[in-house]
């Protein structure tokens, strides 16, 4: 996914967002790294929900995404992420809040988070973890939200792309690391390159969706978890696609 096209449709919604008031917020329950940290020594998939792949222009219009949680929530996954920016995915803050009155599984909203509005509506739709760019804003402004995150038991995920922006992403002593590719595409000798420099303790989660088992073998045991998508929107077979995955 290309995060730095995302920024625009982010800043402009923003500006039009009054921040919703704290007291309106429940805490999550959810506790997401709980269920994504493996130590490595698994592959924890994350099933990431959308109608529209902005990458390929591939579409679902008709897909019952709460039905397709159920699947996937029903396979024990680590987490489900849902994309919500609807102007690009095709799916939104609803279809998360939808799914997170249906699922046991902690949900992770996939979008880019610029302001405390976001992350306060995100936790209104059901969601347990958002997504900070650390390239994205300064490092005070990083460091802010999550607080506010963290303030509301939202697990912030701080993603990197490139080595700054993981010094960036360390220096905020963030538990959970996303590790992505700068082109918006897999590149697992990146991603494991990005990773050998994370401390141990750490959670790693690839945000590069996953596709073949030959990628899924390059990323086990140098991250905890990875985002994975058509294996699960193009089939009626979660369980046996996610299963031919990882073999």
């Amino acid at each position: 996914m290309d995060w730095t096209a995302l920024r625009a449709t982010k800043e402009a919604d923003i500006q039009q967002r009054a921040a919703t008031p704290l007291s309106e917020v429940t805490p999550s329950i959810r506790d997401f790294a709980q269920f994504v940290t493996t130590h490595k020594q698994e592959l924890g998939l994350i099933p990431a929900l959308k109608r529209v792949d902005p990458d390929t222009g591939q579409a679902w219009p008709e897909l019952d995404i709460v039905a397709l949680a159920q699947a996937c929530d029903d396979t024990e996954v680590g987490a489900i992420g849902v994309y919500t920016e609807p102007s690009v995915f095709g799916t939104s803050s609803d279809d998360m809040r939808a799914i997170s009155e249906r699922v046991t599984t902690p949900l992770l909203a996939l979008d880019l988070v610029l302001h405390d509005s976001q992350i306060h509506q995100a936790r209104l739709c059901g969601a347990d973890a958002i997504l900070l760019w650390a390239g994205a804003v300064d490092a005070p402004t990083l460091v802010q939200l999550m607080t506010t995150a963290r303030s509301i038991h939202v697990a912030p995920v701080v993603m990197a792309r490139t080595f700054d922006e993981l010094s960036q992403a360390l220096a905020t002593e963030s538990f959970i690391i996303g590790l992505a590719s700068p082109n918006g595409k897999l590149d697992a000798a990146h991603v494991s390159a990005l990773a050998a420099h994370v401390p141990q303790r750490k959670t790693i989660i690839s945000l590069d969706e996953l596709s073949t088992p030959e990628e899924a073998a390059a990323l086990l045991g140098q991250v905890d978890a990875a985002l994975v998508s058509h294996c699960v929107l193009d089939t009626a077979d979660v369980e046996g696609s996610l299963t031919e995955l990882m073999s």
